[in-house]
């Protein structure tokens, strides 16, 4: 087995999600983008570029039924966790109910993989295993039943890989898709097609590389690949925390001279205008907004053994999105006087909060 790495810890990602409003805060940036796609198709695509517990992908069809209610959706999410996938598809059978014409698709293929994993039989000499669920009947229980009948091929084939330089991949590259029998007829066309030509109309990018990346890395392995999965009008949403909070103020206290944050959304603009990405495409780049989120206030806890009283949980949030490496932890534990700072610090920061920012990438040819 690898070495653990941050985004591997469970523990550390769940304990963020329940002790913070990141999902909501993202989900709401969000929305308005939902409003604004074109009303004059009969399907629309949307890319989750990295589901995680599947609560944005939920939000986002909730909102377009809300802006949309008699468009199909053909909604796909990148997700190579198993636990993550499972979560995500508990959310599913009551936005099947709410939106009929909705197709959900599931995969765990790399960025770059994307535009293959639809029409592939294989990706790098692997079978590409594919499972099509349609469901039956018009009722949440009954859809949730028949989603939970896949767990044999989930559990089967859905893994997860570390090659000898720690890098997580999948064990199969694989295609999950799940939409209604007595919706078939308005989904037909789109079934039966290679998807050659069928890109996205929107592309959500949460939180999808490591805030340590350089510019260059994020860029190749993650932002060019999804902007050319975009139709001509599609546009690419990206969202990653970038310091300037809580979290930065406090890591400064711990690691003088680390900064957890060294790129921000202007910086990877800045590249693209520089370094175009395809030869006969063009797009637009709208300003960096910022949006904060906050420690949610939680009922008394157990004493830890770190802190007290309620900090180790903001502590642990912290380190989460400052993605500190373990054995930078350890050192810090065994330094008195560097926790004290720290701990005072955070006493001090009454309400913790995060700060991430939001840019949008626009395809106009």
């Amino acid at each position: 087995m690898g070495k653990k790495r941050f985004f591997d810890d469970r523990l550390k990602y769940l304990s963020f999600i329940q002790n913070t409003g990141e999902k909501r805060a993202i989900s709401s940036e969000i929305f308005p983008h939902i409003k604004s796609l074109p009303k004059n198709k009969t399907y629309l695509r949307i890319l989750d570029a990295g589901t995680g517990d599947g609560t944005v992908k939920s939000n986002v069809i909730k909102s377009f039924h809300k802006y949309h209610p008699y468009t199909s959706l053909l909604i796909t999410g990148k997700e190579i966790s198993y636990e993550d996938l499972k979560n995500t598809l508990d959310k599913m059978p009551d936005r099947f109910v709410e939106h009929p014409n909705l197709m959900v698709t599931m995969t765990n293929v790399k960025f770059a993989e994307l535009g293959q994993i639809e029409s592939a039989k294989k990706i790098k000499d692997k079978s590409v295993k594919k499972l099509t669920l349609v469901l039956k009947a018009d009722n949440s229980f009954d859809f949730n039943e028949q989603i939970n009948g896949m767990g044999n091929f989930i559990k089967k084939y859905w893994g997860i890989e570390i090659d000898s330089k720690d890098r997580t991949s999948y064990s199969h590259p694989c295609l999950i898709r799940i939409y209604r029998e007595d919706h078939k007829r308005y989904l037909e066309p789109f079934i039966e097609n290679d998807y050659e030509n069928n890109n996205y109309d929107l592309i959500i990018a949460s939180q999808a590389y490591r805030a340590i990346s350089t510019t260059i890395t994020k860029v190749s392995n993650v932002i060019a690949p999804l902007m050319r999965l975009l139709n001509v009008s599609g546009k690419l949403l990206v969202t990653h925390s970038c310091g300037d909070d809580s979290v930065e103020k406090i890591l400064k206290e711990a690691w003088k001279d680390k900064d957890p944050f060294p790129v921000k959304g202007k910086d990877i603009i800045e590249y693209l205008k520089n370094n175009p990405v395809g030869e006969n495409t063009r797009f637009t780049y709208s300003k960096p907004k910022s949006y904060s989120f906050k420690f949610k206030r939680t009922p008394d806890q157990t004493v830890s053994e770190l802190f007290g009283h309620g900090l180790d949980a903001k502590w642990a949030n912290i380190l989460y999105v400052g993605q500190i490496p373990e054995k930078d932890i350890i050192a810090l534990e065994k330094n008195a006087s560097a926790l004290k700072r720290v701990k005072n610090a955070i006493i001090k920061e009454e309400r913790v909060f995060f700060k991430n920012e939001l840019f949008a990438i626009k395809k106009i040819r």
